[in-house]
């Protein structure tokens, strides 16, 4: 078969030229259109054929592409499928611009979820998980987490996913993560948020506490004489990471200051004559 003269081209037609005349072809021929079906496959072998590097230059060099016939029902044009006796002529001929909608047939997209801390969106985290497949098969697939990764973004695994129907292109891994809480740290975009709480006396007098950081390390901070209940006081650097610039956000501090509740008739007496004197 002599495919350039099945599709009205030259040896030395352009890719583009090729699928043009193929268009033109395929409308005139096509069955639906009461074209005749044998013509109708040997245009879409030639077109097959001619757009697949390996096969042209086969064809090119004088030999026969296919040692194997193609396998299913449909015949595989590239960018185009057709299978005959779907009864929706707006599915085939969608594709050369004379309306309705087809989308490209394939394997199922697989979606899971995967638990993240807080430490490992610090630091990123690689697993290797094992996906249960369509079919009772498993497959273990290795995921990379980046830091300063956020609740509910998706990690998509192109090809990753379900491949049980053989000639059909694999379907998609879709990772969606979860974050869980965390007992002391609270994420603000970038920044981690830890709450401190000082008596009246340290707020009033100032004072200095330890705060043990998301990757354990210890920070002293200083809290200024005069400081108000909600200040909030900020450490360059220690925070999580941004997600694209892998800079760092910061730890801020609020602080929350505690009032006594119950306090003796001579302690009133002491805090009263502190006020006069004010």
């Amino acid at each position: 078969m002599d495919y350039y003269s099945t599709l009205g081209v030259q040896r030395n037609a352009s890719p583009d030229e090729i699928k043009s005349a193929y268009r033109k072809m395929a409308m005139k021929h096509h069955p639906d259109r009461g074209g005749d079906e044998a013509t109708f496959k040997k245009i879409s072998e030639a077109y097959d054929v001619l757009t697949d590097p390996q096969k042209k230059q086969i064809v090119d060099m004088g030999g026969d592409p296919n040692g194997q016939p193609h396998p299913g029902g449909g015949f595989n044009q590239g960018p185009f499928e057709f299978h005959f006796n779907t009864g929706n002529i707006n599915d085939i001929f969608g594709n050369f611009g004379f309306g309705g909608h087809r989308q490209m047939q394939r394997n199922k997209t697989i979606n899971i979820g995967v638990d993240v801390t807080l430490e490992e969106v610090l630091t990123g985290k690689t697993l290797d998980a094992e996906i249960s497949m369509p079919g009772g098969k498993t497959k273990l697939i290795n995921i990379n987490i980046p830091p300063g990764i956020n609740e509910g973004q998706q990690i998509r695994y192109s090809g990753m996913g379900d491949n049980s129907i053989p000639h059909l292109p694999p379907g998609d891994l879709i990772v969606n993560i979860r974050i869980a809480n965390h007992p002391e740290f609270q994420r603000e975009g970038d920044s981690l948020v830890v709450e401190r709480q000082i008596s009246v006396w340290d707020a009033m007098l100032g004072c200095k506490i330890e705060i043990l950081t998301l990757n354990g390390k210890n920070l002293e901070i200083n809290i200024p004489a005069g400081t108000q209940s909600d200040t909030v006081l900020s450490c360059r650097n220690e925070g999580l990471p941004n997600m694209r610039s892998q800079a760092r956000g910061n730890l801020l501090i609020k602080i929350r200051v505690v009032i006594p509740r119950n306090i003796s008739s001579q302690q009133r007496s002491t805090i009263e004559q502190l006020k006069n004197e004010f």
